[in-house]
C-alpha cells in the first residue's frame, strides 16, 4: 500500500513541533504547581493531591520528551508523520491521560509504547485508526489489569498449559498470579473480570464458572493478542536501518 504524501507543506511548516507542544505542556504544569504553592494555606491543603499528580505528570512528560527526541534523532520516525491525524490524536490521548487521569508508571509506559509503535509504522500504517483505538483501550485499563494482561500474554508466548485434565479457573488464576507477581489470586480474579468485560480475555466456559478454555493464547482474545503486540513492539532502542 502506497503511503500518502503530505497534502499542504506550507500549512504543516506553521504547525508546532511535537517537542514544542510537550515543552509548552511541561511549562503549563510547572506554572500550575507554582500557583498552588503560592496560594493561601487552606487552599493549598485542599490541592495537595492535585499538586502531587501534577508533579508526577511533569516527570512523565519530561521522560516522554527525552525518549521522543532520541527516537527522532535516530531517524525512527519519518518527518511527515508528525503532521498525520494519527500522530496528533495519539499525542492528544497521551496528554489527556497525564492531565485528566491519575497517572501511574504502569499505564504511562503502556501508552508510551503504543505511541512509539504507531510512530515507527512497523506493524501499522499512518492511515490506520487502530493505534488510536488501542490508546483508548489502554487508557481505560487499571494498572492491575495491565499487569494481568501482560502476564497472560507472556504465558501464551511460553506456551504454558494447565496440568493434564485440569481446566479449573483456580489453576489458571494460580499460574497468572505467579507470573504477574500480584501475590493474591483474588486480586487477579478481580482484574480478570475487568479484562473479560473489555473483550481482552475470553470468559470462563462452564456454567458453574469453574472452567476455562485456554485456546491458542492462554485465554487472550484476538483483540488482546493484537493489543499486546502493540505494547511489546519496543522500537525505541533500535538503531536506524
Amino acid at each position: 500500500m502506497m503511503k500518502k504524501e503530505p497534502k499542504n507543506t506550507s500549512i504543516q511548516k506553521n504547525e508546532p513541533d511535537t517537542s514544542s507542544v510537550i515543552d509548552q505542556t511541561i511549562m503549563s504544569v510547572a506554572e500550575g504547581i507554582t500557583g498552588i504553592a503560592a496560594s493561601e494555606k487552606t487552599e493549598w491543603l485542599r490541592s495537595v493531591g492535585f499538586l502531587l499528580q501534577r508533579i508526577r505528570s511533569g516527570r512523565f512528560l519530561e521522560t516522554f520528551k527525552n525518549e521522543w527526541d532520541a527516537y527522532r534523532e535516530k531517524g525512527q520516525v519519518k518527518d511527515d508523520y508528525l503532521f498525520t491525524d494519527q500522530h496528533k490524536e495519539c499525542l492528544q490521548e497521551l496528554l489527556d491521560f497525564l492531565d485528566g487521569d491519575v497517572p501511574d508508571q504502569t499505564r504511562f509506559t503502556v501508552l508510551k509504547q503504543i505511541f512509539f509503535t504507531a510512530a515507527s509504522e512497523t506493524i501499522s500504517n499512518r492511515d490506520s485508526a487502530i493505534p488510536q483505538q488501542y490508546m483508548k483501550i489502554a487508557r481505560s485499563l487499571s494498572s492491575g489489569e495491565v499487569l494481568v494482561l501482560l502476564a497472560v500474554s507472556q504465558l501464551a508466548e511460553e506456551k504454558a498449559v494447565l496440568p493434564p485434565n485440569n481446566t479449573s479457573a483456580n489453576e489458571w488464576l494460580k499460574i497468572v498470579t505467579e507470573k504477574s507477581d500480584l501475590v493474591d489470586s483474588e486480586l487477579v480474579e478481580l482484574h480478570e473480570r475487568g479484562l473479560v468485560e473489555k473483550n481482552l480475555i475470553k470468559p470462563r466456559t462452564h456454567s458453574d464458572k469453574s472452567g476455562v478454555s485456554l485456546g491458542e493464547y492462554f485465554r487472550l482474545t484476538g483483540l488482546g493478542v493484537n493489543l499486546c503486540e502493540f505494547i511489546k513492539t519496543d522500537t525505541t532502542g533500535k538503531d536506524e536501518q
